[in-house]
């Protein structure tokens, strides 16, 4: 059993971590969307147009994996 000062504590950190991956999955998010626009700008290399492509997937992957893994563990679907 812990006390009502490791309760709070264990929730303050919970909320903390909560917020700052909440900004790291903002930030994917907008460079998620720099790549879509990079994929489909024709002026770019192709070698860029190549590696945005391959940096969208890699973070749809991590999107999908997120939303699986929030949906095991507390049935929340996106």
């Amino acid at each position: 059993m812990v006390g009502p000062f490791e309760e709070y504590s264990f929730r303050a950190n919970n909320f903390a971590s909560g917020l700052a991956a909440m900004q790291q999955f903002k930030e994917m998010l907008v460079t998620s969307a720099k790549c879509s626009i990079a994929v489909n700008d024709r002026e770019l290399s192709l070698a860029l147009r190549t590696e945005a492509l391959k940096e969208q997937r890699h973070l749809n992957q991590i999107f999908s994996t997120v939303a699986e893994a929030r949906y095991v563990v507390g049935g929340i679907s996106a």
